[in-house]
């Protein structure tokens, strides 16, 4: 069965505003709410699809993509068939305070308290390109919220208890309603925690955590990218009342080289050989990240020309090989000459003169035939 149009559903022509869009499911849900109509599975759909409705059109950058693509959305942009949906009233308090607001009566609502969750905390890592190439294990120390060892963590002074908070009445939750609906939010005087401290603990003022510096292992992957991110389970913020450890999310910062320059699995840098190298060739030390390999260049080798070696480059993700070392070749020509060097080159340029002439006039014609 073909969905139906998500404007359709909602009553609003296509160039709905907002406000537009938010008043006619206001309208639309009073109506069609489940607990309005119990026992009518017609209405209890109608509801969840004026509801998916709204949640694509309400936001900008969906309501744009439906608007290109309907409901045949491609993959990677909302779901399988474009826009998911999950009806768990639960999980959509913001959502339906966005639509009601103020509108709600606040009550509280008899829940258990499940404790304060810690934070997730950021590093950056600096590592060289050498640790991203060959891998390192390194240490890192920061400080880190921890709980406070004189009170546990609850932030109360020792031989006091703290009260029950009056509002939400120990809950750490408020129930909001509007009539129909009903939805949960954390209670904002004290904090989902259900009680409020009225002595507070003097190492922590209160807060339940105090930083401590602490020392984490960290694994550089061989060819790690930059901006890459290494996640330590429980390494972050520590919960507080039963609740959960944060993360520590540590991102990769790969350091400038003065030598080499990455891209991707290749590594660039420059080299530079006399005039006569280049006409001659030879076999020239060029530097790379293990120490000097031997490089052979080609007779009748141009500025500008690459060489590449093979397996000196940055690692694989999957580890089955390395990337290539990539030299632009330069040409070095010398601001001053001795006035011997100057007849030779002389000599030299009378002798190819016609030669380097008629390659001159062959590159012409090429760059007018371009424009022709």
């Amino acid at each position: 069965m073909s969905k139906r149009d998500y404007y359709e559903i909602l009553e609003v022509p296509r160039e709905a505003d907002a406000a537009t869009l938010k008043k006619a499911y206001r309208r639309l849900a009073m109506k069609y709410h489940p607990d309005q109509n119990p026992d009518d599975a017609q209405a209890a759909e109608k509801f969840k699809e004026l509801t998916e409705a709204y949640q694509v059109l309400s936001d900008a950058e969906k309501r744009a993509l439906y608007d290109r693509y309907g409901h045949q959305m491609p993959r990677g942009t909302g779901g399988p068939t474009g826009f998911g949906f999950d009806m768990d009233m639960e999980n959509m308090t913001d959502f339906f305070e966005s639509i009601f607001g103020a509108m709600f009566d606040r009550g509280p609502r008899r829940r258990a308290v499940q404790g304060k969750p810690g934070r997730d905390l950021q590093y950056e890592l600096s590592v060289t390109l050498e640790q991203v190439v060959n891998g390192a294990s390194l240490e890192i120390t920061l400080p880190r919220p921890v709980r406070c060892d004189d009170c546990g963590g609850n932030g109360q002074a020792k031989g006091h208890s703290a009260k029950t908070c009056p509002q939400c009445q120990g809950a750490g939750q408020l129930r909001l309603q509007q009539g129909i609906f009903a939805v949960s939010v954390p209670c904002n005087m004290c904090g989902a925690a259900g009680r409020i401290i009225d002595v507070p603990c003097p190492s922590c003022q209160g807060q339940g955590l105090v930083e401590k510096n602490e020392t984490f292992p960290v694994a550089v992957p061989p060819g790690v990218a930059n901006g890459a991110m290494r996640v330590i389970n429980g390494g972050g913020e520590q919960g507080r009342e039963g609740g959960r450890d944060g993360n520590l999310n540590i991102v990769i910062r790969v350091k400038p080289h003065p030598v080499f320059e990455r891209r991707d699995d290749d590594l660039l840098s420059a080299v530079q050989i006399t005039y006569p190298q280049a006409v001659l060739g030879d076999e020239i030390t060029v530097p790379t990240l293990e120490g000097s390999a031997r490089m052979k260049i080609r007779p009748g080798t141009q500025s500008g020309q690459v060489y590449a070696l093979k397996g000196k480059g940055v690692p694989r993700p999957n580890g089955a090989r390395r990337g290539e070392l990539r030299f632009v070749v330069e040409v070095d020509i010398p601001k001053e000459v001795t006035e011997k060097q100057r007849h030779l080159i002389e000599a030299l340029g009378l002798e190819l003169g016609t030669e380097v002439r008629a390659q001159a006039t062959s590159f012409l014609d090429k760059v007018k035939r371009l424009f022709d």
